[in-house]
């Protein structure tokens, strides 16, 4: 019924009738460990394949975790350690996934299996923002593949010092907008000084013209909201540019990988 249901790309049931078959072995006497061990692992492996297909990353990754790696062929060993390791970077589980990784390359001893673990690797390295192994890693296979590119310019601004939220503050409060400057956003920056400005002319305004109470507790707290807002905001935009720029070298990574590995089926 699941394989069945698997072939009409029926995946949330599939998935369900996985789960009751697995349910059942093991409610079975086992005769045969190595049987067992083969049936169980198989089935997770289906299951996680409608798992992967319907995009539940998260559910994929926590049935990895029940996979029996105690697995003398290394054929099974390397497809099935590869599933979990691929099952955690999809779901996010990237320094699991790396450890996991590692474990491969120690337990498989063919290592024409593990030539196929570098493509993942590089992945995982980005996402963990190890940018030295990634390029090192990264280099070995441009070589390995003839890519004639400049490894240098692709991973230079990625490589560039993060900015740092707490400097990004510090500026916003020495100087109202300069933090989101600093951050990469200048024209916020523009924009967040002059609503400091603003709010501090409009208290100014009235306290001159003697409206105290509206020029200290409307113009003040609008100013002080701002500032201190401002400030919390800039340090926001630096770990944002962080992220905008590891996100952006990775997708091209990606992409680039991706496009590598369809030519080389062709």
């Amino acid at each position: 019924m699941a394989d069945s249901l698997l072939r009409q790309n029926n995946y949330a049931l599939a998935a369900v009738y996985y789960e009751k078959a697995l349910f059942e072995q093991s409610t079975q006497p086992i005769v045969s460990v190595e049987r067992y061990r083969l049936l169980q692992n198989n089935l997770l492996h289906k299951k996680i394949q409608c798992q992967k297909s319907l995009r539940v990353f998260e559910e994929a990754w926590e049935a990895a975790q029940r996979f029996d790696l105690n697995e003398p062929n290394d054929t099974l060993m390397f497809k099935y350690r590869y599933e979990t390791t691929l099952c955690g970077y999809l779901s996010g589980h990237y320094e699991e996934a790396y450890g996991q990784l590692q474990q491969t390359r120690y337990y498989v001893q063919d290592t024409t299996l593990t030539e196929g673990l570098k493509i993942i690797e590089i992945m995982l390295l980005n996402e963990l923002g190890r940018w030295d192994e990634s390029k090192a890693a990264f280099q070995k296979y441009a070589a390995q593949n003839q890519l004639f590119l400049d490894i240098d310019n692709l991973y230079r601004e990625v490589k560039k010092k993060p900015k740092s939220a707490d400097k990004a503050q510090l500026l916003s409060f020495i100087f109202p907008g300069l933090g989101q400057v600093y951050a990469g956003y200048p024209a916020k920056g523009i924009v967040s000084m002059g609503l400091q400005a603003f709010a501090l002319s409009f208290g100014v305004y009235h306290v001159w013209h003697r409206y105290y109470f509206i020029g200290f507790f409307t113009g003040a707290g609008l100013f002080q909201s701002f500032y201190f807002g401002g400030a919390r905001r800039a340090g926001i935009m630096a770990e944002e540019t962080n992220r905008k720029r590891k996100a952006s070298h990775n997708q091209k990574m990606r992409s680039l990988l991706v496009d590598t590995e369809n030519k080389k089926r062709k």
